[in-house]
């Protein structure tokens, strides 16, 4: 009696313009995607799309991380090169992060985003791509229409992004799929005293996430709560407020700033951060997993990463942020609103993410019944 032949893991190519395994890249999400895909067991193949020498030009110009995906002659030689090692790989599948460049292999290619050209000109100032010419966000957008044409399937982060790619790149609806994204950290939820709010704020721009409003508002509170702490942690400017405690930016490529994050997570009783935008908001999920709510904004995918594990507040009402804070200075309520982020953060894993994405390559010799279902989009 012949033996079966054993089935090879499916060989996945995760692609972006930058070393996909470095946690620096994207905000570390290539490198949570290729460790979901390899929990998995898939053999992963990391692939940077940049042209040799590429991004060395980018810095002796002093070019933002936006240049790379707005410039035509780099986006080109970023496509050429991408196709080229995809090519040489001999994969199943593609995840392409990112619209920088344009794959023409005719494998299964799923695309991974968390914005849309349209809706970044659409935010304003708050935006990186404000500083775009209205040439170069359109050659942009233009070509991210045709990335999201040639692909297999268009995942993206949540509903508000699959919205855009439905309503402003006519997109079929059937075609685009809510993965989600993974935590930044994996914290262990701890018994911690609720007694005492213990505000968090996580943010590398200040400005952008609305630092100074968070200080504002905690000084407000203090007057209701005067043992409240707040805990800031960022690019933050000098911090000498009562209760007010700066622990400068904390990298998550580094252990030691790991463990600081995890210990400030598990001392807090909210994490607060109502930025300007939010495209979909890995620190909100982190706070989640660590069992305790999320202040967060009503402006992009935030509402859907936090859902019921916490509370939205528009930029700019700083009333309503103070009666955010306070609400959640209840001991009971912080920590049954708590309870329920840490249930909402089981959706948001790199494995999950990876689980999703399979979805979509459907690679050979993949059960995609034990695979976990695309997030719903309404």
């Amino acid at each position: 009696m012949s033996t079966p032949a054993r089935v090879p893991p499916p060989r996945i190519a995760v692609v972006a313009q930058g070393d996909v395994t470095d946690p620096r890249t994207w905000s570390g999400s290539p490198a949570g995607i290729c460790s979901g895909l390899r929990s998995l067991g898939v053999d992963v193949v990391p692939i940077d799309a940049s042209p040799p020498g590429g991004k060395r030009w980018g810095r002796l110009l002093r070019r933002p991380w936006t240049w790379e995906a707005s410039n035509p002659l780099f986006a080109g030689a970023s496509g050429v090169m991408g196709d080229l090692r995809v090519r040489r790989a001999g994969v199943d599948g593609v995840v392409a992060i990112g619209s920088g460049y344009i794959l023409t292999s005719r494998l299964p290619i799923a695309t991974f985003e968390d914005e849309t050209v349209a809706q970044a000109r659409r935010q304003g100032d708050s935006s990186p791509l404000a500083a775009l010419s209205e040439r170069e966000a359109s050659r942009w957008r233009a070509r991210q229409q045709r990335v999201y044409e040639g692909s297999s399937g268009c995942c993206v982060g949540s509903a508000w992004i699959a919205r855009s790619i439905r309503g402003d790149y006519g997109i079929d609806p059937a075609k685009i799929h809510v993965v989600g994204f993974g935590r930044n950290l994996n914290p262990v939820p701890a018994e911690r005293d609720w007694s005492v709010p213990r505000y968090l704020f996580l943010g590398v721009d200040w400005e952008l996430k609305r630092g100074p409003a968070v200080l504002a508002a905690f000084e407000a509170v203090r007057q209701r709560h005067p043992e409240a702490t707040l805990d800031v942690a960022g690019e933050h400017p000098q911090l000498d407020a009562d209760g007010v405690t700066g622990h400068g930016r904390l990298a998550l490529g580094d252990p030691g700033d790991r463990a600081k994050l995890a210990e400030l997570l598990a001392r807090a009783t909210c994490l607060t951060v109502p930025s300007k935008r939010e495209a979909f908001g890995i620190a909100y999920v982190d706070a989640g997993a660590s069992g305790i709510p999320s202040i967060g904004t009503t402006v992009g995918g935030a509402p859907e990463t936090i859902g019921d594990g916490g509370l939205v507040v528009a930029p700019g009402d700083d009333e309503g942020l103070v009666a955010a804070m306070l609400e959640l200075a209840d001991p009971e309520t912080a920590q049954r609103i708590g309870e329920r982020a840490l249930a909402r953060s089981a959706l948001f894993t790199w494995q999950a993410v990876a689980e999703r994405l399979l979805r979509v390559l459907r690679p050979p010799g993949v059960d995609l019944t034990s695979l976990a279902e695309f997030i719903d989009a309404r």
